[in-house]
């Protein structure tokens, strides 16, 4: 398995590197997207809850996975993108 790493500018929106990690690996729905960002990987997990949703983008590298971007609650578009339905 990949190792996966938080840069530091995934924590700008008050998460913590053990909630992102955390959310990373308890993903509800994961997509590689399409060219020209490939090298990117946009998900939605769960944190600490079952009631804050996490969006992450990670990029893969050689080293593994470096995520990137972590927000909560996931963004409209985000959702569209995964086909996830809004609430």
């Amino acid at each position: 398995m990949d190792e996966v790493y938080v840069h530091p500018h995934a924590l700008e929106h008050g998460l913590t590197e053990d909630e992102i990690l955390r959310a990373w690996s308890n993903f509800v729905k994961s997509q590689q997207r399409k060219c020209p960002r490939n090298d990117q990987c946009v998900r939605i997990g769960y944190g600490r809850t079952s009631t804050d949703a996490i969006q992450m983008i990670g990029i893969t590298k050689p080293y593994g996975t470096l995520i990137v971007h972590a927000l909560t609650p996931p963004q409209t578009k985000t959702l569209d993108e995964l086909g996830i339905p809004r609430r």
